[in-house]
């Protein structure tokens, strides 16, 4: 079985997340590929489909902390260093964002897009047409959508606004939690800031050497940071799949270990390349 179908289930998504990644809704309406194909990406993101033009996947950062699981969806890819564009904080807005886009890349409403609509659960895909007709499916203009009102998705600010990142690490104001954050967490003014600042956590600065921090984690048992340091930039692809697979195998949680062992399957047989 597909490790990351599988992981899809476990992390009790709804069937419609998994037929997206299978293909069977919207891949031809939005051009991309699914399954996704490999580009490189951090253990965190679990592809659902990918644009090789972009490149360009579409999927889940699955957030681990010592306080619970949290599910970003989120666009992203190695152009930009994988700086998260958040797309949605839940299902339904997930849903709604993807029918926005096939709504525009299809010029209406087809018969297909009203089926994956009903699919996953959204009971008037007119509203959504009336939106792209009045608007657009850019994330700038979600804030006329009260879908997207609570919990706001990082990039779903008001005019004139742009941030990147994923909530609660979006804004340039640095949150109580954000040593505990991923490199790969941080928005692109976050991470400029980091760089050389004495301050930041060792894996958020510029040139860190991952590898060495990720082994010190490992020592202290610190699986949270290590799985911080393991998503932060500075790795290449071998290095960071033995990480990995020393994570999986040391975590007492089987979800984390599985989305590592999906990870390594997905990128095997693949180059050395960074991310």
């Amino acid at each position: 079985m597909d490790l990351y179908a599988r992981l899809i289930a476990d992390l009790g998504l709804p069937r419609w997340i998994g037929e997206v990644r299978n293909g069977r809704w919207l891949a031809d309406a939005m051009v991309w590929d699914a399954p996704a194909d490999w580009y490189t990406c951090p253990p965190a993101l679990v592809p659902l489909t990918s644009d090789g033009s972009g490149p360009r996947y579409v999927g889940i950062w699955v957030r681990w902390t010592a306080a619970g699981r949290f599910l970003h969806f989120v666009e992203a890819g190695p152009e930009d260093r994988f700086l998260l564009q958040e797309m949605a904080l839940t299902v339904e807005q997930f849903a709604a964002r993807l029918v926005l886009s096939a709504i525009s890349a299809e010029a209406g409403l087809t018969d297909h897009i009203r089926s994956f609509a009903g699919a996953a659960g959204i009971q008037d895909p007119d509203l959504l047409r009336q939106h792209t007709s009045r608007y657009s499916d850019q994330a700038a203009d979600l804030v006329h959508l009260p879908l997207f009102d609570t919990p706001r998705p990082a990039t779903a600010c008001a005019e004139g606004v742009s941030r990147d990142g994923i909530t609660p690490f979006a804004g340039d104001t640095p949150s109580p939690e954000e040593p505990g954050a991923a490199w790969f967490e941080l928005s692109g003014a976050r991470r400029a800031a980091l760089a050389d600042d004495p301050a930041a956590a060792p894996w958020q600065r510029r040139n860190a050497p991952v590898e060495a921090l990720f082994a010190d984690a490992m020592a202290r048992g610190d699986h949270l940071r290590a799985w911080a340091i393991l998503n932060s930039t500075g790795w290449t692809l071998f290095p960071a799949r033995r990480a990995a697979a020393d994570l999986a195998a040391a975590v007492a949680d089987p979800l984390i270990a599985r989305q590592f062992r999906a990870w390594i399957a997905f990128s095997e047989g693949e180059g050395d390349d960074d991310y």
